[in-house]
């Protein structure tokens, strides 16, 4: 039996930009390639990430929104998006829905 042939997946290279664990070399090698043709990719990850936790902290917290739907979350990084709305706003509820068979695992 040879080598596991492993591709990179989307969603274990934006772990890997917002510094996660859970990905392998091939989403590394990969996440780099993309750094290199684009070099504004780690931050323009970590601010899309940044935004989501302001925007979810404000509309817990001064707009008084207690439902929210993560649509297409990933894998989990923190701070969750229900930490975030939580702590501004404790009976905030959250779910979260993705189509990808990698990401429940």
């Amino acid at each position: 039996m040879g080598p596991i042939d492993v591709q990179p997946h989307p969603a274990r290279m934006y772990d890997y930009y917002l510094g996660g664990k859970d990905n392998l070399a091939a989403d590394r090698e990969a996440a780099e390639l993309l750094v290199d043709a684009y070099p504004a990719t780690r931050v323009a990850i970590r601010e899309l990430r940044g935004f989501l936790t302001r925007a979810t902290a404000h509309l817990a917290g001064e707009a008084g929104v207690r439902q929210f739907v993560d649509i297409g979350v990933g894998l989990p990084a923190a701070p969750n998006l229900h930490e975030v709305a939580q702590a501004s706003q404790p009976t905030a509820r959250v779910v979260y829905v993705d189509n990808d068979p990698i990401v429940p695992a």
